[in-house]
């Protein structure tokens, strides 16, 4: 591994969920992979472009686990009521998490998922729930753990 690689493993690293492959969709140009996380309760599905193109480096198939960093763009956020009805996370969902971190990006906890989000959330302080719509399908950054 070069120095660039590692670096972009310790950024993403930490902010990665492990899950299971359960879909691949090549037809629109990039990969976009769809990641079934979750040990407690249902399972979240989390579904982003792969932006690091390690889906065809390393031969990713349908039942692979991978740790994956998935990071979305977010609309309309509200204060969250309830719990999180959603069960998959991809473009044009609506969920409701809390806020863990705010920054660039910021990561929210949907069902003990981790989840970065890239929108307004000023009004909101860690700790806060919040309910978004994810405008975009999303980015997936495959961490190498070969």
């Amino acid at each position: 591994m070069d120095f660039e690689q590692l670096a972009f493993i310790e950024k993403w690293r930490r902010r990665a969920v492990r899950g299971v492959v359960v879909a691949l969709d090549g037809t629109r140009g990039d990969i976009l992979l769809t990641l079934r996380v979750g040990e407690l309760g249902p399972p979240l599905e989390l579904s982003g472009r792969d932006e690091t193109h390690a889906i065809r480096k390393q031969r990713v198939t349908i039942g692979d686990r991978l740790f994956v960093a998935f990071r979305y763009r977010v609309a309309d956020a509200v204060p969250g009521d309830g719990a999180n009805k959603a069960r998959a996370v991809r473009k044009g969902a609506e969920i409701i998490g809390a806020l863990v971190a705010t920054g660039d990006p910021a990561e929210i906890d949907v069902d003990g998922v981790k989840v970065l989000v890239d929108g307004d959330l000023s009004a909101f302080a860690p700790g806060d729930s919040v309910r978004l719509r994810i405008e975009d399908e999303g980015d997936a950054y495959v961490i190498p753990t070969r």
